[in-house]
């Protein structure tokens, strides 16, 4: 199960706290959450991962392809900053 917390730390930038687990069923409530904050004003988007226990392979490419300038994620465990860091490097360049 996962929760998102919104967090509008000004005008410009709104942080998503997530905790829980990031699986397949969760990851479209934050892709939800984020395409709701990219409609119209640009804002940074701060994903902060601090209370996240799990995140399963599927949900970790899904992130990294929501990643852009506009998005940070921030405040992974060691695990999911691996998983994360080992999805990206495997992704073909743009």
């Amino acid at each position: 199960m996962l929760r998102i917390t919104e967090n509008f730390e000004n005008r410009k930038t709104v942080r998503l706290r997530l905790d829980g687990t990031l699986a397949n069923e969760g990851f479209d409530e934050l892709a939800n959450a984020v395409a709701i904050h990219r409609d119209g004003v640009r804002q940074t988007i701060i994903v902060d991962m601090g209370g996240v226990e799990f995140m399963n392979d599927q949900a970790a490419r899904e992130l990294m392809k929501l990643r852009s300038d506009d998005l940070r994620i921030i405040n992974c465990s060691p695990f999911i900053a691996t998983l994360l860091e080992t999805i990206g490097n495997a992704e073909p360049a743009k």
